[in-house]
């Protein structure tokens, strides 16, 4: 059995924080509409399995433009 994990993006795919772990993905989900409930639409809240596949789904990054240091 695998755990679901409750994620929140901010910004950009590779800036995330998780927020929980649930065993099923109804109390999962039922959790992630709350956290969305209190931060509005300034933050993605997402129930997955596997980080890997939470970051497939969001639109690919266009081309680099330099290294930030």
């Amino acid at each position: 059995m695998k755990e679901w994990l409750l994620i929140v993006w901010i910004g950009t795919s590779t800036n995330l924080q998780v927020i929980g772990q649930h065993w099923s993905e109804e109390q999962c989900q039922t959790r992630a509409k709350e956290v969305q409930a209190d931060l509005g639409s300034s933050f993605t809240v997402a129930c997955t399995q596997d980080l890997k596949e939470g970051r497939s789904q969001l639109p690919k990054r266009g081309a680099v433009q330099g290294v930030a240091k």
